[in-house]
């Protein structure tokens, strides 16, 4: 069955949520057709007492919620959040083509933050992939300028080069 929504809509939406929730700690898995997360509040490593879970109707409707939101809301202090990783994170599966397994940040790592991602790729390899949140910057603003390249508001004096 083909997914109706990409991962990095997804991922975004539930991020998003997760941080109007306060929720800092969090594991995410997708099964039966809606995305399980448990979470918490502290930062990780923590225990994760809440439960939630997203079907593709609630990500479209946080997706939205997130779209009527625009503009009214301060833009986040750091450029480089959870928000943004999981997007990062999301876009990059979808590239991939590859199905997600699990994402965690639920590890301690110091400062900098550890997303731990699982997925499978097309060739049913199962893959493992560990980095900082600093070692997602990169991905981040290539994708950040490949939307601004798709939507033509990367620059007011064109595209972005």
């Amino acid at each position: 069955m083909k997914r109706r929504i990409s991962y990095s809509m997804a991922l975004r939406c539930i991020g998003q949520d997760l941080e109007l929730r306060g929720l800092r700690t969090f594991v995410i898995e997708p099964e039966a057709g809606q995305y399980l997360v448990r979470c918490g509040y502290q930062s990780p490593p923590a225990e994760m007492p809440v439960t939630l879970s997203y079907t593709d109707e609630d990500i479209e409707a946080l997706d939205q919620a997130g779209k009527e939101r625009r503009g009214k809301v301060p833009a986040p202090k750091e450029f480089l959040n959870p928000v943004q990783i999981l997007r990062t994170i999301g876009g990059y599966l979808d590239r991939l083509e590859a199905r997600l397994i699990r994402i965690s940040n639920n590890h301690p790592s110091g400062q900098d933050g550890l997303f731990k991602t699982e997925y499978e790729t097309q060739d049913g390899e199962r893959v493992t992939d560990d980095r900082a949140g600093s070692a997602i910057y990169d991905l981040c603003v290539s994708m950040y300028k490949q939307r601004g390249r798709l939507t033509g508001t990367g620059s007011r004096y064109g595209r972005w080069r």
